[in-house]
């Protein structure tokens, strides 16, 4: 089996169009379009249906398209460990990380990489974390950066803890609130009665988001339905809402600045998420891999440290 036929056919499912996998592949349309006919033909087979909008893996195509990613990863896991074997410095490093706090980690630690290894690249993803995690099941990835609950792990992943942090209920400082979390709130983080917030319009991150999850939990667990205001996909910018005085928002500890004009409260039980890099269960992990692991840990566990 041709190897290059499987990226072909996994590039036509991710892109769901002929024209853009093959802009992808940096080939011809009419060209890929012949590898898929020549595949199809020799498997007796459709492996997409053809819809007015898009390709649709038939039943066979989903079968196939499993298969390929199993053989595509087998295929990056072997040079991995051959690489190693012969302590080359050279190859590709595949990850996703948020656009947020997982570019600001990336562009501080890369420079430190980059003079340790000097002939490995990079292909970067930015993905939310539901998103990370499919690109990781598909083998696009080697590793994903991820927030996520405490108890909250898939079996299908192995975690590598990087920190932790609070969910914090951010209020701006001329809210009714805000007198409740006292003095000096963004060191102690009082805990905030969502009892308090049923009719309290706030800002929420969007459903994509892990944190979303967490939060819609909260309410749920308190029998309170949100007021949402507006919903972001951006913590950085539900954080600069509270900031400028618009509307509470929930946000990570991360994000916390004491100069802020606003009072810090923690939620539920002292909620955390935990910030790991994940791998596929059992995967290999090369010496590169595992040094660019380290100093992502490092960041992490010094964040306001490394940042001053």
């Amino acid at each position: 089996m041709d190897l290059k036929q499987l990226e072909y056919i996994i590039a036509i499912a991710e892109e769901q169009s002929i024209a853009k996998a093959a802009q992808k592949l940096f080939m011809t349309q009419s060209g890929l379009n012949q590898q898929l006919l020549k595949l199809e033909r020799e498997l007796g087979l459709p492996l997409f249906h053809r819809i007015k909008h898009g390709m649709v893996p038939t039943y066979a195509g989903t079968i196939y398209l499993e298969t390929a990613r199993k053989m595509l990863m087998m295929k990056q896991e072997t040079y991995r460990l051959l690489q190693d074997i012969a302590d080359m410095k050279k190859g590709e490093i595949a990850i996703a990380y948020t656009p947020e706090q997982g570019s600001r980690m990336f562009s501080h630690i890369y420079p430190i990489f980059h003079r340790m290894y000097p002939d490995i690249t990079f292909k970067i993803y930015e993905a939310r974390v539901k998103q990370g995690e499919q690109l990781l099941l598909r083998g696009s990835v080697n590793i994903a950066f991820v927030s996520h609950a405490l108890d909250d792990r898939k079996p299908q992943f192995d975690y590598f803890l990087m920190s932790e942090e609070l969910l914090v209920f951010g209020v701006p400082k001329s809210h009714p609130l805000a007198p409740l979390a006292g003095e000096r709130s963004w060191e102690a983080f009082p805990p905030i009665d969502f009892h308090l917030l049923r009719d309290e319009p706030v800002i929420l991150v969007s459903k994509e988001t892990r944190l979303r999850d967490m939060v819609d939990t909260l309410y749920e667990a308190a029998g309170v339905k949100p007021r949402i205001l507006f919903e972001s996909a951006s913590s950085i910018t539900a954080f600069n809402m509270v900031k400028s005085q618009v509307a509470p928002a929930f946000f990570p500890q991360s994000y916390v600045t004491p100069t802020a004009p606003i009072a810090y409260f923690s939620v539920g039980s002292r909620m955390r998420w935990m910030r790991s890099a994940l791998t596929r269960k059992d995967a290999y992990i090369s010496k590169a891999e595992q040094d660019f692991l380290k100093l992502a840990k490092d960041y992490l566990q010094c964040q306001e440290g490394c940042e001053s």
